[in-house]
């Protein structure tokens, strides 16, 4: 189904259609509203003040179906045959026990509207299924076209598992997801299966496996053995073949009020004459009779309590290969047996305060999958290109560039007023000095600096990361926050960290642009002594001094001096050696001052040459880019748990 203006829903629906039973549970979407502040899940009426009824359907040959209880009515069984336990993996929309499914879920979602008309209108609300955890995406995508075809407005389809989860974690005082990061495992006592699931920080995937021990062998074993003691039973299998379901309802219906509380005892008689009318067995009738502990002990003498055991020993042992385990959600109506909670701590290795479930066993799937439901209907669409946006920073260059420009701006301004102090130190001090002594103490300074700010790069490329990773993040947290609460202590929080870029070792990097810059920064000194040396020239000329000759020809000073005509070279470190007094370096600073841009500009090229002639500060920062936006990637999987 494809969802247009999504807003326009009020509420989202989600529906447990299990195997041996169905419930249903409904959230507000509240658009408007933040994770926190949104209203509970709540619990659908199924009809008869029940939330729960069983997974079965009686089809007339006029096409009127019964679905519940109601497809055991003795009077609705003398017309059709009953359907239990039709749920399968779907493989062909068009196979019989697909078209049985496909009209329970008609039945199903009919009467949820017709149980609740004041609050749902077409239009105004979607639906989410639930499915097995083994089920891969095939199935998954043939159900909700299944689910289509029976008319519901279905937006989507979790797993199980998943709902469990989520139901879990969003349920603070459950405990369970304080220890889901560590190693939790759900444990669904399905009808037609055991299922287990584990996740953990370290598995990528959660680990799923289901065992042939569902809770439909204990009404089978109850069943069997009356059909073992009464003559009548089989009489009546072997008359009406079509109505046996109806006999292992009953005993389900046993089995479910014996474990709805296992100390009080169980007695009921079946009749007969209420389902058929045979005079053979119109007075035939049976008892299920069962005091406190009396079915506990027939699984133990049938196998059936081993046949658990042994499948948490293979889950523990060859599935998860012993990882630890520490806490434990037990879903599905049948993990009520009151021998689970033991045999779970047995095998296990767990106490029974790390054992978890809802109030209501049987309704968690659909809770969770309402739950689900609404997480993803209001996160669907936040995430809108976050994978490109996410594949464009990895691949890009935009990070790198950021910290070029802040970085590098930032050793341009120390650097540059460093050389501003030096000069104006010099055109004021009271000590005379040399062009060379200015030349030397800009080396000097430079150097200092650079050291002084080359630490910093590692916050610079930190800041570089945050602030082109910012409409990521924000993206990734708002989804986050509607998937974690608040004091929840899991894996996933609402500030996804970065990796400190101390953790990827630049030490030779600085180093070396450290190096670099102040190898440089020898010409700045002689660029700008060369600024400078006319007016010292110019200076001394003026004064008489010893470098007079500079007027012209071979001068006897020249001679005297040098001993033959001097280059051009031997006049200039002649002059660049001569202290100066203050009035002479107030002209060298006045010089510097008039070629301030000029030398600004070269210390700008000099730093941004330096930055960018090294590619190892490029690679790190990808790889810390990469490290980061990896975990993004985990912490939504993590919040998501046991995303489809």
């Amino acid at each position: 189904m494809k969802i247009d203006n999504k807003k326009k829903y009020e509420y989202v629906i989600g529906i447990d259609l299990g195997h041996g039973e169905t419930s249903a549970a409904i959230c507000p979407l509240q658009w408007d509203k933040g994770p926190n502040e949104e209203d509970p899940v709540k619990d659908l009426e199924m009809g008869g003040n029940r939330k729960v009824i069983p997974s079965a359907i009686t089809i007339l040959e006029d096409g009127t179906a019964y679905i519940g209880d109601a497809a055991f009515n003795p009077e609705v069984l003398k017309k059709a045959t009953v359907r239990v336990c039709f749920k399968q993996a779907p493989k062909d929309i068009n196979g019989e026990a697909e078209k049985v499914m496909i009209r329970f879920m008609h039945e199903v979602y009919v009467r949820i509207r017709e149980n609740n008309q004041a609050l749902l209108q077409d239009g105004n609300h979607l639906v989410y299924i639930a499915t097995p955890s083994g089920w891969n995406k095939q199935h998954q995508a043939l159900y909700m076209q299944m689910a289509e075809a029976a008319g519901i407005p279905i937006a989507g389809v979790t797993k199980e598992s998943r709902a469990a989860f989520v139901r879990a974690q969003k349920n603070v005082i459950s405990g369970l997801s304080k220890n889901v990061h560590k190693g939790a495992i759900v444990f669904d006592m399905g009808s037609s299966t055991l299922d287990f699931t584990y996740l953990n920080d370290n598995n990528e995937n959660p680990i799923d496996y289901g065992y042939n021990c569902g809770a439909s062998l204990v009404e089978k074993t109850i069943y069997g053995k009356k059909r073992d003691e009464i003559e009548a039973i089989r009489i009546f299998e072997e008359k009406y073949p079509k109505l046996v379901d109806y006999l292992l309802f009953q005993a389900r219906a046993a089995k479910e009020k014996i474990y709805f509380d296992p100390t009080l005892p169980y007695k009921k008689t079946i009749n007969f004459e209420d389902v058929v009318d045979d005079e053979e067995l119109e007075d035939e009738r049976f008892k299920f009779n069962f005091q406190p502990g009396q079915l506990d002990e027939l699984l133990v003498q049938t196998g059936y309590v081993k046949q658990i055991e042994d499948a948490m020993i293979d889950f523990r042992q060859t599935k998860i290969h012993n990882q630890p385990i520490y806490g434990v959600f037990r879903t599905g109506g049948a993990s009520r047996m009151d021998f689970i909670d033991e045999l779970v701590c047995k095998c296990w290795n767990v106490t029974s305060e790390q054992i978890y479930h809802d109030t209501d066993p049987s309704l968690t799937i659909s809770q969770g999958v309402a739950e689900v439901a609404r997480m993803d209907l209001k996160t669907e669409g936040m995430d809108k290109s976050l994978d490109e946006s996410i594949k464009e920073l990895m691949g890009g260059n935009q990070i790198y560039d950021t910290f070029i420009d802040d970085f590098g701006y930032e050793l341009w301004d120390k650097v540059t007023d460093k050389i501003a102090d030096i000069i104006n130190y010099f055109g004021e001090a009271e000590k005379n000095y040399s062009i060379n002594d200015l030349q030397y103490g800009l080396a000097q300074g430079i150097s200092e600096t650079i050291n002084e700010v080359s630490p910093q790069a590692s916050d610079f490329i930190q800041q570089s990361i945050e602030t082109n990773l910012k409409d990521i993040q924000e993206k990734v947290d708002n989804i986050i926050r509607h998937y974690s609460q608040q004091g929840i202590n899991t894996k996933v929080s609402y500030n996804v960290a970065i990796p400190q870029i101390s953790d990827i070792n630049l030490e030779g990097v600085m180093d070396g642009i450290s190096q670099r810059i102040t190898e440089e920064s020898s010409g700045w000194g002689e660029a700008i002594a060369a600024v400078g040396i006319g007016g010292a020239i110019g200076i001394l000329i003026a004064a008489g001094g010893p470098l007079a000759w500079i007027l012209g020809g071979l001068g006897y000073l020249a001679y005297k001096f040098f001993g033959h005509e001097p280059t051009e070279e031997e006049k200039r470190a002649k002059a660049m050696e001569r202290e100066l007094n203050l009035e002479e370096r107030k002209k060298v600073h006045d010089e510097l001052a008039n070629k301030w841009d000029d030398i600004q500009e070269q210390v700008r090229q000099s730093v941004l040459s330096s930055l960018t002639s090294d590619n190892t500060i490029k690679q790190a920062i990808k790889k810390c880019v990469k490290q980061t936006l990896e975990s993004y990637r985990e912490s939504l999987k993590t919040a998501r748990i046991l995303i489809d």
